[in-house]
């Protein structure tokens, strides 16, 4: 669940040791390594050693393993160098393409499946959650580093829970965590968002919920749909705009991709 990983960054500093227990060890490293990968620690495209991990986590190398197996399930990490070597996923305009197109897919199920099961306690978290958004607005644009994308993605996690279809939920939180990861790449070199983008979000996202009030499937759908498009639009004409640091790789001579940051 989105939910779980969102909670596993925020109890990340609750201790700064591994617990003893093997599982709540394995949990624990995956709850510092999302940390590191979200925060910018663990840098796009430069090769993750399972070894040196261990050591810096003080913890042996199985939990290290386990949770970079969780990691590449979820796709923040990927082969680097084709030699076996696994580094933190290196965003392509290919990856944003492919996953504002699939998100948009997916959540355009959701809000339809949602409009004919969702109560009215769901719809009274939607207003909390989109009312706390709002009050984001008079802080002005944040510091590079500093914008908490997790109440954005909790709004559509509460309408995926309303749908009720597990695997969708899945689906989804699979796609919400590499948009997660993409979002805090490009916020930490401080190409997006701005004050204006996170203005248009939380306005899209006041539309959605007054949707959702009407249970009107098809008009839910639609809407999400543009809003999905939109922001992967906005993204995308950001980095393309040489705003910030954040740049998208290119091919050297040697066919290799460098990173962008």
């Amino acid at each position: 669940m989105m939910s779980v990983a969102v909670n596993l960054l925020r109890q990340v500093g609750t201790s700064s040791s591994a617990p003893r227990d093997r599982r709540a060890t394995r949990d624990w490293v995956l709850r510092r390594l999302y940390e590191w990968i979200f925060n910018g620690e663990l840098e796009p495209g430069v090769p993750l050693s399972e070894t040196e991990l261990a050591e810096r986590l003080g913890v042996s190398r199985q939990p290290t393993r386990e949770a970079m197996r969780q990691l590449e399930a979820d796709g923040l990490i990927e082969e680097a160098a084709g030699n076996g070597a696994r580094a933190v996923v290196v965003f392509e305009q290919r990856h944003i393409t492919e996953l504002y197109t699939i998100r948009a897919a997916l959540e355009a199920v959701s809000f339809r499946a949602a409009c004919a099961l969702i109560t009215d306690q769901q719809l009274a978290d939607l207003e909390q959650v989109q009312t706390d958004l709002e009050s984001r607005l008079r802080l002005g644009a944040p510091d590079p580093g500093e914008y908490d994308a997790a109440p954005d993605f909790r709004f559509h996690e509460i309408v995926a829970e309303a749908a009720q279809m597990p695997q969708l939920h899945a689906f989804l939180v699979h796609v919400w965590l590499k948009t997660w990861a993409l979002l805090n790449q490009v916020q930490l070199a401080g190409t997006y968002p701005n004050e204006r983008e996170i203005a248009d979000s939380y306005r899209d996202r006041r539309l959605l919920l007054n949707i959702l009030r009407t249970r009107d499937g098809e008009r839910a759908a639609s809407a999400v749909v543009a809003h999905v498009t939109h922001r992967g639009d906005q993204l995308t004409a950001a980095i393309g705009s040489g705003r910030g640091r954040f740049r998208l790789p290119h091919l050297q001579t040697d066919g290799r991709t460098s990173v962008f940051v």
